[in-house]
C-alpha cells in the first residue's frame, strides 16, 4: 500500500460533493464500469468513472427511510459514501435513501458483472499466466 501524505489523500473526485445517481455501464469492449453523478459545490452535475481499485464505503442509517418517509421530512444527515484508492480519497454526501439503494444495487451488478467477465475469460482464455 502507498504510504499517504500527512496533509491526507489527495481527492478521488475533486470539487464533488454530493452523490446524485450511480449506475452500472458497460463500456465499449464489454467491460463492466461503475458510473458515478455528483454535484459540485456550484451545484453542476458532473460524471466520473470509478477505478477499478477503489474500496466503496457507504455510511447511512439502517433500515434506510422509505420513500414516503424521504417525503415527510427525514433527510439522511451524516449519510456519505467514501471512494478510496491506495493515493486518492472521495467523501459524497448522500442525502436521499433512493441514491443509497441506487449505489447498493450498481455495487451488487458490478459485482457480478466482473465475476462473469473473468468466468468467461477463463473459460475461452484458459487461467490467467501467473496461475498455471
Amino acid at each position: 500500500m502507498t504510504r499517504l501524505s500527512r496533509k491526507g489523500p489527495r481527492p478521488l473526485f475533486p470539487g464533488l460533493t454530493c452523490l446524485m445517481a450511480c449506475a452500472l455501464i458497460f463500456e465499449g469492449d464489454g467491460r463492466p464500469a461503475l458510473y458515478i453523478g455528483a454535484n459540485t459545490s456550484g451545484f453542476r452535475l458532473r460524471l466520473h468513472r470509478v477505478p477499478t481499485d477503489a474500496r466503496v464505503l457507504l455510511e447511512v442509517p439502517h433500515p434506510l427511510p422509505t420513500p414516503e418517509g424521504e417525503r415527510r421530512g427525514h433527510p439522511m444527515k451524516g449519510s456519505r459514501v467514501i471512494f478510496q484508492t491506495d493515493t486518492a480519497s472521495t467523501a459524497l454526501q448522500v442525502n436521499a435513501a433512493s441514491v443509497a439503494r441506487e449505489l447498493l444495487e450498481a455495487l451488487e451488478a458490478y459485482s457480478q458483472a466482473v465475476k462473469v467477465q473473468e468466468a468467461a475469460r477463463f473459460h475461452f482464455e484458459g487461467p490467467p499466466v501467473g496461475a498455471r
